[in-house]
């Protein structure tokens, strides 16, 4: 059984880490990405969601994916700001959707969901409609 002095121990949820490797153009490439907290995935969520005139909502996978993924890579660090002159973009996410096909996009989501403890994306989306 656990003892409160266990839970004390435990790392911040940011500081849970691992190395994934994604292929592309026929090269792999190493990427480490950390977990999302509550509070990031709660704003991502939100930011997400398109509610339409009528009061319907829905949730733009798309938009998530662009907050998530950029703040989730650890290393390379595709944020940092010289790195991002150099490559001629303004934004992380701009740099990934052009060297990254969106099928390694969408891989990189999954594993960072997963890593957050999330089993499936889809689940989500229905609890962020919700």
């Amino acid at each position: 059984m656990s003892t409160l002095e266990d839970f004390l121990e435990m790392s911040d949820v940011s500081e849970i880490t691992d190395t994934i490797k994604v292929k592309v153009g026929g090269k792999v490439y190493e990427l480490k990405i950390r977990a999302l907290s509550e509070e990031e995935h709660s704003d991502f969520q939100k930011r997400a969601l398109n509610i339409g005139k009528k009061g319907n909502v829905q949730f733009d996978k798309g938009k998530y994916d662009s907050l998530v993924i950029p703040t989730c890579i650890v290393e390379p660090n595709f944020r940092n700001a010289e790195f991002l002159q150099k490559a001629k973009c303004q934004t992380a996410w701009d740099f990934l959707t052009k060297k990254f096909p969106s099928g390694v996009l969408v891989d990189i989501s999954a594993k960072i969901q997963e890593l957050s403890g999330f089993e499936s994306l889809e689940e989500e989306v229905e609890n962020a409609k919700n």
